[in-house]
């Protein structure tokens, strides 16, 4: 409440003291009195905004990162983009030497190709007449063996003469057997096992060299570069690091008091020190299930010993004014006020 003055009954002027009747003062001492006076003034309203920024805790802007890599290595070839860049799906950041892979695909797809054609047309002939020929001779064996039947039946030749006929021509039958499967087989082509079997191979190939390629999986901007021309990678070594500037959030820490006002999807209040006369609004997407005591960013000695919980919040990112490290103040309306 603001003091009223002293009513003035009479003044005596001089050329250093003020003097009213209840009492003389100093004229030096005025200028002191109405500095307290805006001090005291300054310190309420600061007070005043403190009470009203009461429901309000602190965080710092974060964006999530994609850092890229190659599954197998290899040698830096090409670097097409700098840091600081903005990057659409599919551009090529970073490519790897990879000519041994390349003659390994050629091979690798000549030998499918092959597969998938099958035998020629001249080899299915051969097996076919190799198959004829065998088929005329075990003709002419089966009618050897039939004489040498009757002639040993006459008791002409000895019973090995005989059995030495029938022999060639069981002989002659399996080998005919072999020729007809072999051509047959022709006939039928590569069998699918094996032809699966090489695109397989194939694929492998033609995956390790997706990998010498190291793009952007989605719009994004090239914040680290961590390779230059001529590097030799190993495998999984990461390459770059990558922000996702359409996905801003803030994590703040609240008191735990404040979680039976706190829920998914709640709308806050954001502000930052950029932009001190906006608002943005944001969303509650998570709340820790577990208290954590020492956050890193509480900047209070009596903050440090209370159990509090982390809280992320969701930003806007169409505005295009929030930045990723910034500091954010988050307003949470649903919780009540501190008691006066």
């Amino acid at each position: 409440m603001r003091a009223s003055a002293p009513a003035v009954v009479a003044t005596f002027t001089s050329s250093r003291r003020v003097c009213y009747v209840r009492g003389c003062v100093n004229r030096k001492t005025i200028p002191i009195a109405i500095l307290l006076l805006a001090v005291a003034g300054v310190s309420i309203w600061f007070l005043s905004q403190r009470r009203l920024d009461s429901r309000s805790v602190s965080g710092t802007i974060e964006t999530d990162e994609a850092h890229v890599a190659s599954r197998y290595g290899g040698r830096v070839q090409l670097i097409h983009f700098q840091e600081g860049d903005a990057l659409e799906p599919g551009d090529v950041i970073v490519e790897l030497d990879a000519e041994e892979l390349k003659a390994r695909r050629d091979q690798a797809a000549a030998l499918l190709k092959e597969l998938k054609e099958g035998p020629r047309k001249a080899e299915i002939a051969a097996a076919s007449n190799d198959w004829q020929a065998l088929a005329a001779q075990l003709d002419f064996a089966r009618k050897e063996e039939q004489r040498a039947l009757e002639l040993f039946a006459q008791k002409t030749i000895s019973v090995t003469e005989r059995d030495l006929a029938n022999s060639r021509a069981n002989a002659l039958e399996r080998g005919v057997a072999a020729a007809r499967q072999r051509f047959e087989l022709l006939v039928e082509g590569t069998r699918p096992e094996r032809i699966e079997q090489a695109a397989a191979q194939l694929a492998e190939i033609e995956a390790q060299l997706r990998e010498m390629r190291i793009v952007a999986p989605t719009n994004s901007t090239l914040e680290v570069l961590s390779v230059k021309v001529g590097d030799v990678l190993a495998p999984n070594r990461e390459v770059a690091t990558l922000i996702l500037p359409h996905r801003l959030w803030v994590r703040v820490y609240v008191p735990e008091p404040w979680l039976g006002h706190i829920q998914l999807h709640d709308k806050v209040k954001v502000r930052v020190d950029s932009f001190p006369d906006r608002e943005f609004q944001g969303e509650v997407e998570q709340i820790n299930r577990q208290a954590e005591f020492t956050p890193r960013n509480v900047q209070t000695v009596g903050d440090r010993v209370r159990q509090v919980f982390g809280v992320k919040v969701m930003l806007p990112v169409d505005t295009g004014m929030l930045r990723a490290g910034a500091s954010a103040d988050v307003f949470f309306p649903n919780v009540p006020p501190p008691p006066e």
